[in-house]
């Protein structure tokens, strides 16, 4: 089978990259063929699938993010001569119209993935005028597509509010080769936290539409009421330099990946992450994943991942005081934190991208059957 996946830009850092990623490494294990279509990638050795970038313009509010422009001239040569069996868009922009107008021409099934709460998002950006626009446009897009499928049960059910009823929820999965508890480094905490202190981890692209401003404003609270933690951020965006006065005592990584983002993972203590916009929330399962606890907000796909009092634990959406809270209760109850730490290690073993892409080559197959 072959396959051609559609995205706008391909960031390092962003996690519906992280996703098309997963999906071609999977679907090369078993065999079949990939193509990646963007209007910008950001580091062509991510993947060993041929990348093509079509002709694309910044977008004026977010600038190191691109959108291809329309239409089908930068990439119907390429995938004429590709011949995919399967198109997959994760983008709802020109590039995603493009490839329908494609798909439709040379009657190929095309499935569509909603990866981001576009219109929750505008509020960030002083937009939230334009919500209604945003629903309107992916609608329009969305209603077209042969299968859209969205990663949590919660994302679903917006949509379907919204009227976009041929949403479907497949959950991701997560890297269990990177993201495993076997990977703590006690040299590593260490050099983090020299008296032994816990160790708070946020990891995210650093734009503000991951709610940062709940992020720097629970840190300080918890650092005016005690000092018997070290704050570790791990990500790059936007909002970095800024976060990083914001911050005064926390510890910025920058960009990690491979081993060095496995043992910053499994050695921390407390995942701290209050977006209430994620649609799933990657960096919450590979926490699970890699032994810590999550606290997250109780909003968007992250919870569909976290049980309160299971194995994690969800804070009221913009309330820093309750994101305080449920820190420090992790911090001072040991025992509730070993039994949220178990009951996630039992949890996650169901998330792996091998399940996870087995269901989307069934879908594949069956359009690809019945087109």
């Amino acid at each position: 089978m072959k396959i051609a996946y559609f995205n706008g830009t391909l960031k390092v850092e962003d996690g519906v990259t992280r996703v098309i990623l997963a999906f071609v490494r999977e679907m090369h294990a078993l065999g079949h063929e990939c193509v990646i279509v963007t209007g910008h990638a950001e580091d062509r050795s991510i993947t060993n699938a041929p990348i093509f970038e079509v002709p694309s313009i910044s977008i004026p509010f977010y600038k190191e993010y691109k959108i291809p422009l329309p239409g089908m001239k930068g990439f119907e040569k390429v995938l004429n001569e590709f011949k995919p069996d399967i198109i997959h868009v994760h983008s709802p922009e020109t590039g995603s119209w493009a490839a329908l107008k494609y798909a439709r021409k040379n009657n190929i099934p095309i499935v569509a993935t909603h990866h981001t709460d576009f219109a929750g998002r505008m509020r960030f950006y002083h937009m939230s005028f334009l919500e209604p626009l945003v629903w309107k446009l992916l609608r329009r897009l969305y209603l077209k597509m042969d299968i859209l499928t969205t990663p949590s049960e919660v994302s679903m059910l917006d949509l379907h509010k919204h009227k976009i009823l041929n949403a479907e929820t497949q959950m991701w999965g997560v890297d269990f080769e990177n993201f495993d508890k076997k990977y703590r480094s006690e040299n590593w905490r260490k050099s983090i936290a020299e008296n032994d202190e816990k160790i708070i981890l946020h990891v995210s692209r650093i734009a503000w539409e991951k709610e940062l401003k709940i992020l720097t404003e629970a840190y300080n609270v918890l650092r005016r009421n005690r000092s018997d933690f070290k704050m570790v951020v791990v990500g790059d965006g936007p909002a970095k330099n800024d976060l990083m006065l914001l911050m005064p005592g926390a510890i910025f990584l920058g960009h990690l990946d491979g081993r060095m983002l496995s043992e910053v993972y499994s050695s921390s203590d407390i995942l701290l992450f209050p977006s209430s916009t994620e649609t799933f929330g990657n960096v919450t399962v590979e926490a699970i994943a890699s032994g810590i606890v999550p606290v997250v907000a109780n909003a968007g796909g992250s919870k569909s991942i976290v049980s309160d009092g299971e194995n994690g634990l969800l804070a009221v959406p913009g309330d820093v005081n309750d994101f305080v809270k449920k820190v420090e209760i992790l911090l001072d109850d040991s025992a509730l934190y070993k039994k949220l730490q178990k009951n996630g290690n039992n949890f996650i073993k169901d998330f792996s991208w091998e399940k996870v892409n087995k269901k989307f080559v069934d879908i594949y197959e069956n359009l690809i059957k019945n087109k």
